[in-house]
């Protein structure tokens, strides 16, 4: 029995040593932790909800699981949500709800409203579509796909979801980009 380490065991102990010294004290560092942690939380609760969703593909529904499962994303981050103005999305009529997108990060802030909402989807970028584990759960979750670059197809992609959300009573949620 040797008590010589490897060089990969070496590198491990002295990895794991400076994680958290430089999560306190490098907010570059801490901000890019976060945002693996998150993206690897979003595509592993992708993983393990597409099983389940599949059974109702293209079902909006589908997205209050998806919020359940990924609410605690934001406490695990350190983020808080405020809701103002709930009483309007637990309204019955169709509506369109207009973000001003920042980043990934407000995909955390949906999941506080879905619950609420229930009857919501999202007009995203068809990019997204190919986003591994995530597009597919998206796809799944009834996700209105479109080509930004291609207005005329981005109108007809719209136009042709709008008498099925709308016999549904689904809401519209657009993310617009900054």
């Amino acid at each position: 029995m040797s008590l010589v380490m490897s060089p990969t065991e070496l590198i491990t102990i002295i990895i794991l040593l400076l994680l958290p010294i430089m999560y306190e004290h490098s907010h570059t560092f801490r901000y890019y932790l976060k945002f693996v942690i998150y993206y690897g939380l979003i595509m592993l609760t992708s993983v393990l909800v597409i099983p389940i969703m599949i059974w109702k593909p293209r079902n909006v529904e589908n997205l209050i699981l998806a919020s359940f499962l990924c609410r605690h994303i934001s406490d695990i981050l350190g983020l808080q949500w405020e809701l103002r103005g709930g009483d309007y999305l637990k309204r019955k009529e169709p509506c369109v709800i207009v973000a001003n997108h920042q980043s990934s990060i407000d995909i955390l802030g949906m999941f506080e409203l879905w619950p609420v909402m229930r009857r919501c989807t999202v007009v995203a970028k068809k990019e997204l579509l190919y986003a591994g584990p995530f597009g597919i759960a998206a796809w799944l979750c009834g996700l209105v796909f479109i080509d930004r670059l291609n207005s005329e197809a981005s109108r007809l992609a719209i136009n042709n979801s709008i008498k099925h959300l709308d016999e549904k009573k689904i809401i519209y949620f657009l993310l617009l980009p900054t």
